[in-house]
């Protein structure tokens, strides 16, 4: 992947009647998030497609995106938070790591 300005996309799902109300995606763990510009839902039952333009370093990346929904409920940041036995209800934020090349 080539480094500096990238469109990174996904899709987020609040579930029950809430909706997706905002999508962060961060490159430095964190420390600073881009709101990501979110697609009209086709209905209030669907996943909500969001992208971002990032600009993305040279050389190792990890890429973080965490949803809100529409009561203000954000995603855990680690999967060991939510951690049970059998998964239920593992919606952490989701990591990417990537490798960029000038």
């Amino acid at each position: 992947m080539a480094s500096g300005p990238t469109e990174v996309s996904g899709f987020a799902f609040a579930g029950d009647d809430r909706t997706v109300a905002r999508v962060d995606v961060s490159t430095d763990g964190g420390g600073t998030w881009t709101h990501a510009g979110l697609d009209p839902p086709e209905n209030p039952w669907t996943w909500q497609h969001w992208r971002a333009t990032l600009t993305l370093p040279p050389g190792e990346a990890e890429i973080t995106a965490r949803a809100w929904d529409s009561t203000t409920a954000v995603q855990a940041e680690s999967p060991a938070t939510v951690w049970n036995p059998r998964g239920y209800a593992n919606n952490a934020a989701a990591h990417l790591h990537i490798t960029c090349h000038p």
